[in-house]
């Protein structure tokens, strides 16, 4: 029976990295950021979506341990819009792109506005379940049933490939982008590792866009 178990998880995890993390490393890269807030209804994100979801409560006896509620929160969201405010300087100095949206791409009317609200936060619950809650402790949980010893070196592996996983799905917009994202996502992981729920994560995940949108 834990063979079987096992197998499925492996199997799971393989089907994710091959249809969710690997993809967006092959998008070619993109010259105007306007291309990716048309304000549509966001079909590929609500599928995204509800899969995630879908695989936060299959997963979440074996994953989360609640620890604090919103102990860091703010303290997270602060450090996003400081680093964001910091990349764009750097991107206006140097004519480079990044993952920013702006004032000059606020949805224009009311159903824009929803779907532009529905994009971040699909987009947020995805992304911070795949990335944050998901692949680097599914990963370590898989290295814990070889040999290998579970020390630094395992923590700093999976750590490691869960930030450059994430940072390097950004790379069709920019290095700066690459940047702006390795950053969020050391943050966002922290925060969702002092806490132990991913729903912080979210949250400021899709604050910080809103954010991002209105005011930078």
């Amino acid at each position: 029976m834990k063979r079987l178990y096992i197998f499925f998880e492996i199997l799971i995890f393989t089907l994710i990295c091959a249809f969710i993390i690997i993809p967006p490393f092959f998008t070619p890269r993109i010259t105007d950021i306007s291309e990716l807030f048309t304000w549509t209804f966001p079909w590929a994100q609500a599928g995204l979506f509800i899969f995630c979801i879908v695989l936060y409560f299959f997963t979440r006896k074996t994953f989360c341990r609640p620890k604090r509620f919103f102990y860091p929160s703010m303290l997270c969201l602060a450090i996003l819009i400081c680093t964001a405010l910091i990349i764009k300087f750097i991107s206006s100095r140097t004519g480079g792109t990044t993952a920013l949206p702006s004032k000059s791409l606020l949805p224009q009317t009311a159903l824009q506005g929803i779907f532009c609200f529905l994009t971040f936060l699909f987009g947020a619950v995805y992304e911070e379940i795949i990335y944050r809650y998901y692949f680097t402790d599914a990963l370590k949980r898989l290295l814990s049933y070889t040999k290998l010893p579970d020390g630094r070196g395992t923590f700093f592996i999976t750590e490691g490939l869960g930030l450059l996983v994430f940072a390097f799905a950004h790379l069709y917009m920019g290095p700066l982008s690459l940047i702006n994202a390795a950053l969020a996502h050391v943050v966002l992981r922290i925060l969702y590792k002092k806490t132990g729920l991913i729903w912080n994560s979210v949250l400021i995940h899709f604050v910080f866009n809103i954010i991002s949108l209105i005011l930078l």
